[in-house]
């Protein structure tokens, strides 16, 4: 990695822990080396090539529910969504605004949904798909995400709900009964996300990307779910009698049938698909942070850190992608191949959080930030 290029405040406020150092996600999405960093007023475009570039700032129709110079606690913006729409690459990001009613009409809120050109990171086309009234002083209040994409649609979360959108008509064509926790996820043509249940909890379900319709709903109570491959997720449920059998569960996308019930104690409940052949889930087993990569056709464990041989341990893992795993092991950076959990790089020179073989995103040396780095070669 070469000299790297600082990141503004957005990238990171809101975001990286006081303590321990390792970031919630990060509200990144990188193409081409430009990062685009969303914002809970907005989306901030930034070349991670050149030091001396300024950010570009996407901002919205309305009035933003929530400023990032007024945030306080955490920050809900999460990572664009990269795509490619009417002959050009889009950065898709979601925020809540507030509409200002026209007379006596109610001002009402809404999630906008911005489509930013990658290539002029210029806004090209916009939707907003209403919410209901009431939660406007909730602790959820300005959650919104793009979720992800299944055809021409792409599906948006806001405040507990869960919205289509046509790319090629930019209009909301349906929206989800019910309402949702963060976290869900597109996996072929269905949506897999948590809803709530009268009796409090919440339940996995499969939604149809196209429609938006129930399509199965698992039988235990849900606490997060993961991608865990082209066709399958990795949840983290309990049965409902029973909260303290809380374990893994891998199941098929799109009928929600169980491949396999993960021992209780597998590392979870934090999971990636490496885009590649293995799941790899990081996580407490008993009393040590392990790691540990499975067949997400089956749930076979492939291999887990630290080995029962006791001569290696599990790093703090900051980012699966492409058959590779980063992290910091022994206080330095280090690379793993996903397949095999071995060791293939001890020295390469950052752990990013998200990297697109142009640059990666790691922490500044000093700790205080994010950096964008060019990858050498």
């Amino acid at each position: 990695m070469k000299q790297g290029v600082p990141l503004p405040e957005s990238a990171f406020l809101g975001k990286l822990r006081l303590i321990g150092g390792l970031p919630h996600p990060l509200a990144v999405a990188l193409h081409k080396g430009v990062a685009f960093i969303a914002r809970p007023d907005g989306l901030d475009a930034v070349n991670g090539y050149q030091p001396a570039s300024k950010p570009v700032t996407i901002t919205p129709e309305h009035r933003p529910l929530l400023k990032l110079d007024n945030l306080m606690g955490d920050n809900p913006a999460e990572a664009p969504l990269i795509t490619s729409a009417g002959g050009k690459t889009l950065a898709l990001s979601a925020l809540v605004t507030k509409v200002t009613g026209a007379g006596t009409t109610r001002s009402h809120d809404v999630v906008e949904l911005m489509a930013t050109d990658t290539a002029t990171a210029t806004k090209t086309w916009f939707t907003e798909s209403p919410l209901p009234a009431g939660g406007e002083h909730s602790s959820d209040r300005a959650e919104a995400n793009v979720v992800g994409r299944a055809g021409h649609l792409v599906v948006v979360f806001g405040r507990g709900r869960l919205f289509g959108v046509d790319l090629k008509s930019h209009q909301r064509v349906w929206t989800a009964e019910g309402t949702y926790k963060k976290g869900a996820a597109v996996v072929g043509d269905r949506l897999v996300a948590l809803r709530g249940n009268p009796a409090g909890d919440s339940q996995v379900v499969g939604l149809g990307a196209a429609d938006g319709k129930d399509v199965w709903t698992s039988p235990r109570s849900g606490l997060g779910l993961s991608t865990a491959g082209p066709d399958a997720v990795m949840t983290y449920e309990y049965p409902t009698d029973d909260i303290r059998d809380r374990r893994p569960y891998l199941l098929d996308a799109a009928t929600g049938r169980t491949r396999r019930a993960l021992p209780e104690g597998a590392p979870s409940p934090d999971c990636a698909y490496d885009g590649a052949a293995v799941t790899v889930c990081t996580g407490r087993a008993g009393v040590d942070d392990a790691v540990a990569a499975y067949d997400p056709k089956n749930g076979k464990e492939i291999w887990r850190l630290p080995d029962a041989a006791g001569n290696r341990i599990a790093p703090k893992v900051t980012l699966v992608r492409a058959g590779l795993i980063y992290g910091m092991a022994n206080g330095k950076p280090v690379v793993l191949d996903a397949a095999s959990g071995k060791d293939k790089e001890t020295r390469p020179g950052i752990a990013p959080y998200v990297a697109d073989g142009y640059v990666g995103i790691s922490e500044t040396e000093d700790g205080d930030g994010l950096t964008a780095y060019r990858a050498v070669g």
